[in-house]
């Protein structure tokens, strides 16, 4: 069992791809044809894993990419093979709500890493037994929507969703999860 002490609650759109990529795959519609997506820069996929590598941080995905179990996702992502570096450090999934409120389904991972216990009231499973979660893991929130609530927002890394993940918010997300 792997125990998970740092935590990168990860959104896809705006964070893993940017401007400059989708620019560049305009202009070589040939990489499309053969098979390369547009859809994920791998500069700012690098910089994730860089961010793990360099923390020994693993990933909850907080993306509407995320369906509505574990299962589900896993699945979904394994057919996106720019996602591959992605997904092997994926240990689980916050849940959908109604209400959409990106903090808020943060807020209620955090609480069932407390309580060990990684089920909705619906019964979807958000993270399974290969992993064992410490009750108050550190944490950074990845994201470039700011629907976070106010004592996340420390942990809070806001890209720019015209840019991706840069290599400064490499710098902010590492000094955040090895802090003492």
């Amino acid at each position: 069992m792997k125990q998970i002490d740092k935590i990168i609650f990860l959104d896809v759109d705006g964070v893993l791809n940017s401007d400059e990529w989708g620019k560049w795959c305009y202009h070589h519609m040939d990489f499309i044809k053969n098979g390369g997506s547009n859809c994920f820069d791998p500069k700012c996929v690098e910089r994730i894993i860089k961010v793990c590598d360099l923390t020994g941080a693993d990933i909850v995905m907080s993306s509407s990419w995320r369906l509505w179990s574990l299962g589900q996702t896993l699945k979904n992502l394994a057919s996106k093979r720019d996602l591959r570096p992605i997904l092997e450090r994926l240990v689980g999934v916050t849940p959908r709500t109604e209400e959409r409120h990106r903090g808020k389904e943060i807020q209620y991972f955090l609480d069932c890493c407390s309580k060990q216990y990684f089920y909705t009231s619906y019964g979807e499973q958000l993270s399974d037994e290969r992993f064992k979660f410490s009750e108050n893991p550190k944490y950074i929130i990845i994201d470039d929507d700011e629907d976070m609530l106010p004592e996340q927002l420390p942990y809070f890394i806001h890209t720019d969703f015209m840019v991706g993940f840069t290599d400064e918010d490499i710098k902010k997300s590492v000094k955040i999860l090895n802090e003492e």
